[in-house]
């Protein structure tokens, strides 16, 4: 859219490599020390300059997010796997149109037994993905309706306030659309990946007794829960559809790319602010319902 108006373990003596629990502390300390050292800018006469102040702005909730919810795979294997996720929907889509519904279920099936032996290759998420597979595929699940709910509101922005927000005009517009689908899409996927991983390692934890106990003990946690990370990762979106925006506006109106970035973080955060919130919660409390009888 463009603006109208302007660990414990450590590396063994024979593999150079950390394994990946150890990448996976070390790129919490990581992002722990970066955000101490922001708020440390924040406070220092050097958060005067605009680059700095920019830096601060962008850096806090980002990093705030990658603390709060860290990734259990590296960024590269969670784009390969969310790859993946459309690859195999849609074969099976096509396969189920043309009547062929036992391969397009053996292709899904297929397909949930490589994201179980992904996410099983991390220490920590190994045992519960041993112990309940179906809880892992149902936090995914939640983060495809997240996801396609932040592209939605997204999307129908300009519709709402076509004054503030538009897309364009014939060739233009429907580019300016597309590129706007793609990024909201794969920045809330992400986003809302690893807020369903954290959904479903706090239901794991919360899980015992009847179906009912379990319920009331869980869903009041994990709609708190997931509506606060819905409200930092929709922050995290924002900086990617403010990034498009301000490309948007720079190959179209050949106006500045900062300025143009930063007007449309001021005028939407508010409002991402209370859908990002809305939408995390409408996953933790899909998280929560779903429980099973341990008794």
């Amino acid at each position: 859219m463009r603006c109208v108006s302007c660990s414990e373990r450590t590396p063994s003596a024979h593999s150079p490599a950390l394994d990946a629990p150890d990448r996976g502390e070390a790129r919490l300390c990581s992002s722990v020390l970066a955000l101490g050292a922001l708020f440390g800018l924040m406070a220092s006469p050097c958060a005067r300059g605009t680059f700095v102040s920019a830096f601060v702005i962008f850096g806090v909730p980002l990093l705030t997010f990658c603390v709060t919810a860290p990734g259990r795979l590296s960024a590269w294997s969670e784009l390969r796997l969310l790859a993946r996720d459309a690859q195999a929907g849609l074969l099976g889509a096509l396969l189920s149109l043309v009547g062929r519904r036992r391969e397009a279920a053996s292709v899904l099936h297929t397909h949930r037994a490589d994201i179980e032996r992904a996410y099983a290759a991390h220490e920590r998420v190994r045992p519960l993905v041993e112990a309940d597979p179906l809880r892992l595929h149902h936090a995914r699940r939640l983060g495809i309706l997240g996801a396609a709910l932040g592209v939605g509101a997204g999307i129908f922005l300009p519709l709402l306030e076509p004054m503030t927000y538009t897309w364009g005009s014939g060739a233009s517009g429907a580019l300016v659309f597309l590129f706007d689908v793609v990024v909201i899409g794969v920045a809330g996927r992400v986003v809302a990946e690893r807020i369903a991983l954290r959904l479903f390692e706090s239901s794991a934890s919360l899980a015992g007794g009847g179906v009912w106990s379990s319920r009331l003990r869980s869903v009041p946690l994990l709609t708190l829960l997931g509506g606060t990370l819905g409200a930092i990762g929709s922050l995290v979106v924002l900086f990617a559809a403010a990034a498009a925006s301000g490309l948007e506006t720079l190959a179209v109106f050949g106006a500045d790319f900062g300025a143009s970035a930063l007007w449309f973080l001021r005028a939407t955060a508010p409002m991402a602010l209370s859908l990002g919130a809305a939408i995390g919660m409408v996953m933790g409390f899909g998280a929560g319902v779903a429980q099973t009888d341990r008794e």
